[in-house]
Parts: C-alpha cells; structure tokens; sequence
C-alpha cells in the first residue's frame, strides 16, 4: 500500500505541528496565561518551563535521530532496505540485521 509518509517523516510533521499549534494558540491570544492559570491551575512561570522544556526536548530528539547512526537506523528501518554497509562503529550502535560492517 502507498504511504505518503514515512514513519520519521510522519513524527516530524507533529512535533512540527505541536511546536507551531502552541504558538499559534499563544500569539492569537487563545491560550491566555490566565486562562491557563484557571482551568489548570498552572501559573505563569510553569507555563513558561513547560513550554522551554517541550520545545528543548523536541529540539534534542530531532538532533539526536539526524546523528549518522540515526540516520542510518532510520534508513535501515524501510521495507525497501535489505542490507546497509556501514563502519564498524555506525554498525555496532545499531540493532538491525540489516546493517552491517564492511
């Protein structure tokens, strides 16, 4: 069956869409500090590291899967990949038969 997305693709597209839903919301004035502060009891400065923490996270994680050996997983995890020749250090970081030394 034809996908649009693949799987990587797929969660950058929310982690995009989360980031930028977040500050949309903030910037049209939908989500208000108060507003928050009233329904769930969260002040101001929690909005703030709760907001910092989830941009660094999603920041980090995207970093992180774009390494070489992040790369590589994620090219070996595509049905239309059966085998990626790679160094031995890529190759030991990675869990996939598929990917190997050589």
């Amino acid at each position: 069956m034809w996908k649009l997305l693949n799987d990587a693709q797929f969660w950058s597209l929310i982690r995009t869409l989360i980031q930028s839903t977040g500050a949309s919301l903030a910037v049209v004035g939908v989500v208000h500090p108060q507003t928050v502060e009233q329904l769930l009891g969260l002040t101001a400065s929690a909005q703030i590291l709760i907001g910092a923490a989830a941009n660094i996270a999603t920041t980090i994680y995207s970093l992180a899967i774009r390494t070489k050996a992040g790369l590589v997983a994620t090219a070996a995890a595509l049905p239309e990949v059966h085998e990626i020749r790679t160094t031995p250090e890529i190759a030991s970081a990675i869990p996939d038969p598929t990917v190997t030394s050589g």
